[in-house]
């Protein structure tokens, strides 16, 4: 599968956060490798999103449609490696990844569902960022 933007690196293609958006509501699925505390403090919102923890991706990979693109994404792109090796050995051939994970399309100024409370109680400091004012309304 060759998309039509995006880049190569290593036999993986990673997409820009708005190319991502794009291709996700045209039909793709997100599959969103981050752990529930992260994902319950942000989340993507987007069609379809399957939460899967990347720990536990090699043995949940029956939750994914193999006839769909798969975005996978991550807090910052440190798994997306690894999650798409696990899933080419499992047969799926249509994965791409989101170039920087959450904290690109963050960046990229995209939509994201926040929680407040969540936010206080993540278990790394470095997610502990206070939202902007005009997000709290």
């Amino acid at each position: 599968m060759v998309p039509e933007s995006g880049m190569l690196v290593h036999g993986l293609w990673f997409l820009a956060p708005r190319e991502a958006l794009e291709a996700l509501r045209g039909g793709a699925v997100l599959v969103d490798l981050r752990i529930e505390e992260l994902i319950g403090m942000k989340a993507f919102p987007v069609p379809e999103c399957i939460p899967i923890p990347h720990r536990v991706l090699a043995q949940r990979t029956g939750q994914l449609p193999k006839d769909r693109l798969l975005v996978l994404a991550d807090a910052s792109g440190v798994y997306v490696r690894q999650a798409a090796a696990t899933l080419a050995e499992q047969g799926f051939q249509q994965v791409v990844a989101l170039n920087g994970g959450m904290l690109a399309w963050e960046d990229a100024g995209l939509p994201v569902n926040m929680d407040p409370d969540a936010l206080l109680q993540g278990a790394c400091l470095c997610k502990l960022k206070p939202p902007k004012p005009e997000e709290t309304r």
